[in-house]
């Protein structure tokens, strides 16, 4: 019977998502901010990795057909995940539409079970409505269409799921995930991670150990990121302005009711009934939702945090899971009829705050097509172009290859992102391909590596002497990344034997 009614908990946090995703079963795709580049995005990774590039880091349709890196860059995590949802019959439209979705409900899933190892099965499935429905973590799939984020908030709590199960490999494995699912949201949710591992008496070294093994699982796509950096326009453009990003009287819907509720509740509880993971998380609900404030502009100007952060009310991503925890927390404090009674009030203030973002406010019916013959760069400034491209490509080059000195002819090109063609040069002549140059670009002529030229274009250039020369031309990766992609792999099979041979953390690291 105490099974049955386990299950029954976990059947209704499921079930009652399912406000939440009816606008993504309407036909079409609901109009957002990002929405459109990450369908693009996916479809120009798609078409990369049936390349043969993997991981995949340079999108050769982007950027009017000249290639753009911003996978390198990037949470790839959702475009993973999309491939193989893709690869089973669905178009890129209803890809991303069904990551969100898998999104939602395991945010429930995972939010249930963590809350469920502290509180009861009713306080633990308020929280994790309120979770799902805080109305920024609506606002963010449904306004902004940021599915990397919504994807990370699906995560965040199976990560605090594992702390509290005290399982090394399976928190690792989800701060990994975090980590790839989304850059910004993973920096900012690192720190309330860690201190939640000390909190719940894993030892500094023991929690620091769990930190490396995800950090080494993830090395893949963070540390390339953090080197290739140098190559892209990324520091001397400004993607955004932070003090329009603000939260302000204008948007205080953000917070919703159920926020004022869960703050007052909150200090009433401070004097009469605190425990230490309380305080903790009202800590938590009360600073970040302070630095997503314009009231905290000072701070932002002050502390070197606004270019890595871009949107200030980024910050209301922690202080969804700090509401859900209190919520449980209020609930269980009350015996009996209050308690079903404050669960009550709970539910209706969280569909309440919920509903100016729980449904689209308009759909567009493009064709799939319209997605993935797309050229856009999907970023806002084309943060990410080689820094060495005079001019950004404003039209499809009329050739992909062309002889610009000397005397050529092209034959034979086959152009899948990759390319190989044959030349018949006169003379010794120079080779123009309309793709920017990125490391990781290798030229070979007759199936020998030479050397490329980008200094003059950005685009890359490469001399041939005379005669008939058999060429391709790949990206690949480079020593640094094939490190990394080594470090990954080796941490990966650690994580396996782990979890195979049923070696627990205590038999490994923490005795």
């Amino acid at each position: 019977m105490k099974k049955r009614f386990n299950y029954l908990f976990i059947f209704l946090s499921i079930l009652l998502v399912l406000p939440a995703i009816v606008g993504l079963l309407h036909p079409g795709f609901f109009l957002t901010d990002d929405g459109n580049w990450m369908v693009i995005r996916f479809s120009a990774f798609y078409e990369a990795l049936r390349a043969g590039q993997f991981p995949v880091r340079f999108l050769f349709r982007l950027n009017n057909m000249y290639g753009y890196p911003v996978s390198d860059f990037l949470y790839p995590l959702f475009m993973y995940i999309g491939v193989l949802i893709h690869i089973v019959g669905f178009n890129f439209v209803s890809t991303i539409k069904v990551v969100s979705v898998l999104s939602l409900v395991f945010s429930s899933l995972f939010s249930f079970y963590w809350l469920r190892k502290t509180f009861s099965n009713l306080s633990s499935l308020i929280g994790s409505l309120a979770y799902v429905y805080f109305p920024y973590h609506m606002f963010d799939l449904y306004r902004r269409g940021s599915i990397g984020e919504v994807l990370a908030l699906a995560i965040v709590p199976f990560v605090f799921w594992q702390i509290e199960r005290k399982n090394l490999p399976l928190v690792s494995f989800g701060i990994a995930l975090l980590i790839l699912s989304h850059n910004t949201l993973a920096l900012i949710f690192l720190p309330v991670i860690f201190i939640y591992m000390i909190l719940k008496r894993i030892s500094f070294f023991k929690s620091i150990i769990s930190l490396v093994i995800s950090l080494g699982l993830s090395a893949f796509f963070w540390f390339p990121a953090l080197y290739d950096l140098q190559f892209t326009a990324f520091s001397k453009v400004s993607v955004s302005d932070f003090s329009k990003y603000f939260v302000d009287p204008n948007n205080l819907n953000y917070f919703g009711y159920v926020s004022l509720i869960v703050l007052i509740l909150s200090v009433v509880l401070l004097f009469l009934k605190r425990s230490k993971s309380f305080i903790y998380f009202f800590l938590i609900f009360i600073v970040f939702s302070f630095l997503a404030l314009s009231s905290s502009k000072l701070i932002w100007q002050i502390l070197p945090i606004a270019k890595e952060i871009q949107f200030p009310f980024r910050f209301l991503s922690v202080v969804c899971l700090a509401a859900g925890y209190l919520v449980c927390y209020q609930i269980d404090c009350f015996k009996k009829y209050w308690k079903f009674l404050l669960a009550a009030v709970y539910i209706i203030l969280i569909f309440v705050s919920a509903k100016d973002f729980i449904y689209p406010t308009s759909f567009q019916y493009y064709p799939d097509s319209f997605y993935s013959t797309n050229l856009d760069t999907t970023t806002v400034k084309q943060e990410y172009m080689p820094k060495w491209v005079k001019n950004v490509p404003v039209s499809v080059p009329s050739e992909k290859v062309e002889v610009i000195s000397g005397k050529g002819e092209i034959s034979d090109l086959v152009n899948k992102g990759n390319l190989s063609f044959s030349v018949k040069a006169a003379q010794k002549s120079t080779i123009l391909i309309n793709s920017v140059y990125f490391p990781g670009w290798i030229v070979n002529v007759d199936g020998s590596s030479v050397p490329i030229s980008y200094e003059q274009s950005g685009l890359i250039q490469f001399s041939v002497v005379s005669g008939t020369h058999s060429v391709m031309i790949y990206f690949a990766e480079t020593p640094l990344r094939l490190a990394a992609d080594l470090i990954s792999l080796i941490f990966l099979i650690f994580l396996v034997c782990l979890v195979v041979l049923e070696i627990t953390p205590r038999t490994i690291i923490y005795t």
